[in-house]
């Protein structure tokens, strides 16, 4: 029989959004339970660390940590490389996608008007075209298709999540590509993926 999966967050997009494009992409149904703020108080016992998101596997086995989540997800799914350097590769990915998270945060929490501003540059002059560079090596290493082996991997999923934040905020849109066109062109191959366009047409809205 197969498994029952839940995640449970929020209602928007935050750390769980990568869970929930992971399932999308494998073609697997899930209970996406979005939780309010006054449920949460009450949830929150319940978790392994007091955390969220959490993942439940057969209404009985709670995976909290994002990155836990989405390696377990990928291993389940056949979402992983096809031997042990890939998967290291689809972690290194992950990992250094999990450093613009950290970025974007730092950023969005920031209360110092002036400081916030000044973050907001070095991300958009610094730290996206480094990323930008580092994933147009790696589509070019890799035949310009996907980011590890030959086909759709949890790293293209991290990567497909960060870049769709991106494309969606009214601040940047499609015009962070600029001067990184083979970027653009993972992200419109990703987003046209038959599994995900269907996830991404019934997504709540969400700026977060």
């Amino acid at each position: 029989m197969p498994a029952k999966f839940k995640i449970s967050y929020f209602d928007i997009k935050g750390r769980a959004e990568l869970p929930r494009l992971v399932f999308a992409a494998a073609g697997k149904e899930f209970d996406d339970e979005r939780i309010s703020g006054d449920k949460w108080t009450a949830f929150k016992p319940k978790t392994p660390y007091g955390q969220m998101p959490v993942l439940t596997v057969d209404n009985k086995t709670m995976i909290n940590q994002t990155g836990a989540i989405i390696r377990y997800l990928a291993r389940e799914f056949g979402l992983y490389g096809s031997n042990n350097m890939e998967n290291t590769k689809c972690d290194i990915i992950i990992e250094t996608v999990f450093d613009l998270y950290s970025a974007v945060i730092k950023q969005h929490l920031e209360k110092d008007e002036a400081i916030k501003e000044e973050l907001a540059k070095k991300f958009s002059t610094e730290v996206l075209p480094q990323f930008f560079t580092y994933l147009c090596k790696l589509l070019k290493e890799n035949g310009g298709k996907f980011l590890v082996g030959s086909k759709l991997t949890v790293a293209d999923m991290a990567v497909f999540d960060m870049l769709d934040r991106l494309t969606c905020n009214p601040k940047m849109g499609e015009g962070v590509y600029k001067d990184f066109a083979e970027v653009k062109k993972f992200y419109e191959s990703v987003k046209t993926n038959a599994n995900i366009q269907k996830y991404l047409e019934r997504r709540p809205a969400s700026d977060l």
